[in-house]
């Protein structure tokens, strides 16, 4: 734990710090997607039951459409909508204990990646980048492993588990963290287990499987663009 100690006067009196440091203070860039991904959900949620299912249709992660054989009723009309909804079942979600875990776990560790990034416009595309590019593996890895009965897939969780991922190769010291070190495997290892656990569970307290794929594939894409990616800045709140 890092301790800030303030300075101190002639006759050795403490001073109060001038200014406390904000108890929330995430980069604009995190906050911005956690709303969005809130208000995309509420606007979901409170649409036509119709409007529901035709919005799931065309942009959840769907191996029954993606997998369909040329003359399927269920084919996409071209190559660019299949593809897009690798991307786009990041925007829905189940319900809202969904939707809210996963904008409170970005915050948590996407702050942190968008620190290291920098408050800058080459900073905002280097968080984007990790993010997209985590959510697009996450979904890959989900249609690679999936059939055409496997379920509908709905969900940012493969983009939060890349910032996870990223935010685990920080090193409070400056720099990154190498793949092998203790400080990301022992992590790394509980969060795996904890997504076992989840997996076997989810369906009977939730209600609803876990797409385990995506976890696994954004993770593993998060740690290998933190690694290629350049990350100049701190990744500590500023005081």
């Amino acid at each position: 734990m890092n301790l800030h100690v303030p300075p101190m006067t002639d006759d050795a009196t403490p001073q109060l710090p001038q200014k406390q440091p904000p108890a929330f203070n995430a980069p604009l860039l995190v906050l911005i997607v956690a709303l969005l991904l809130i208000g995309l959900y509420a606007a979901y949620a409170f649409a036509p039951r119709q409007e529901q299912i035709s919005i799931l249709y065309d942009f959840a992660l769907a191996p029954q459409r993606f997998w369909a054989p040329v003359g399927s009723p269920d084919v996409y009309p071209d190559h660019v909508s299949g593809l897009m909804t690798l991307v786009s079942t990041a925007l829905l979600h189940a319900d809202w204990m969904h939707v809210l875990v996963n904008a409170l776990m970005l915050v948590a560790f996407g702050a942190p990646v968008g620190r290291a990034f920098g408050n800058t416009v080459t900073g905002w595309g280097l968080w984007m980048i990790l993010f997209l590019g985590s959510v697009i593996a996450g979904s890959a890895l989900y249609l690679a492993l999936a059939n055409v009965d496997s379920p509908y897939a709905v969900g940012a969780s493969g983009g939060v588990a890349g910032l996870v991922a990223a935010a685990f190769l920080l090193d409070p010291w400056g720099g990154k963290r190498k793949l092998w070190s203790p400080e990301f495997l022992k992590p790394t290892l509980a969060l795996f287990v904890a997504n076992a656990v989840l997996t076997l569970v989810a369906p009977f307290v939730l209600g609803m499987g876990l797409a385990w794929e995506a976890h696994v594939g954004g993770y593993i894409a998060g740690a290998i663009l933190m690694l290629v990616l350049p990350a100049k800045g701190s990744w500590q709140a500023e005081s």
